[in-house]
């Protein structure tokens, strides 16, 4: 198995590019060994990524190369759910088929921090990381510390990456904002304008601030129930709207707790 460090004695870093780039780094945790393809079809300068070091696909952390501001944050049918952190300079970094969502847009994100988890969410065969490294919009050939990838292969496990990304630093989410706080949704909820009122919009799975909760109409799948509904901003839609905390549902019927387990607050 390749690992990166004897990759730099084949490739040349590219040079006369623009601006440099910000160093980027491998989008998966330090010390994983993944593999990396393209397709006929793809974007010319889009790799996909999976595990090769015997650990799993589904669900590892997606981290991001290099700081930056995450610009988007949203739901698309072709790319899932897709994160793209702007990195300053032109650069910009393109995340897809999340299963979830770790980060918000407009936050500031370090190098190796947390955006998502790996999935197959949108036009996907199976559980991978889409990645691709822009300038002015434009994609670029993929470099990771400095070396270029290409020429890409065609199928997995003729090149692999072993990833330094977040080596020695440990980034915690960051603490919500004050008075809110921060839950997992397992899937899409539909926002309304009150609890069990008109459906106004659209939350995505993944990580979000809810304000407060208040006792409503109950939601019920199979044996799973909740009577809770949480105030919070849409993702697709206004502010100050309603989902059920059944979406909340790995702390049970009728709980409604934040990611750390505390019981979210009663509204005034």
């Amino acid at each position: 198995m390749i690992r990166l460090k004897y990759l730099a004695v084949l490739l040349l870093p590219i040079a006369n590019v623009a601006l440099a780039d910000p160093n980027f780094k491998a989008p998966f945790a330090c010390g994983q060994t993944w593999t990396y393809s393209t397709y006929a079809g793809h974007n010319v300068n889009a790799l996909d990524w999976v595990r090769s070091d015997n650990g799993v696909t589904n669900g590892a952390p997606v981290l991001t190369s290099a700081a930056g501001v995450v610009t988007a944050r949203l739901f698309d049918p072709s790319a899932g759910n897709m994160v793209v952190v702007d990195h300053g300079g032109g650069w910009t970094t393109r995340y897809y088929h999340l299963s979830s969502f770790s980060v918000n847009q407009g936050q500031n994100v370090a190098q190796g921090q947390e955006i998502g988890k790996t999935g197959s969410t949108g036009y996907s065969s199976g559980p991978h990381i889409h990645y691709e490294q822009l300038y002015n919009n434009i994609a670029q050939t993929v470099r990771i510390n400095g070396y270029s990838l290409a020429p890409y292969p065609y199928s997995y496990f003729q090149k692999v990456v072993t990833s330094d990304n977040g080596c020695g630093v440990v980034n915690p989410p960051p603490p919500p904002p004050t008075g809110q706080y921060w839950v997992d949704t397992f899937a899409h909820a539909n926002g309304r304008s009150t609890p069990g009122g008109t459906i106004t919009g659209t939350l995505y799975q993944g990580t979000h601030y809810v304000y407060c909760k208040v006792w409503g109409p109950k939601v019920q799948v199979g044996s799973n129930y909740n009577h809770w509904w949480l105030k919070t901003d849409l993702d697709v839609g206004p502010a100050n709207q309603w989902v059920s905390a059944y979406m909340l549902s790995r702390w049970g019927n009728d709980e409604a707790r934040d990611n750390n387990g505390a019981v979210i607050p009663n509204c005034p």
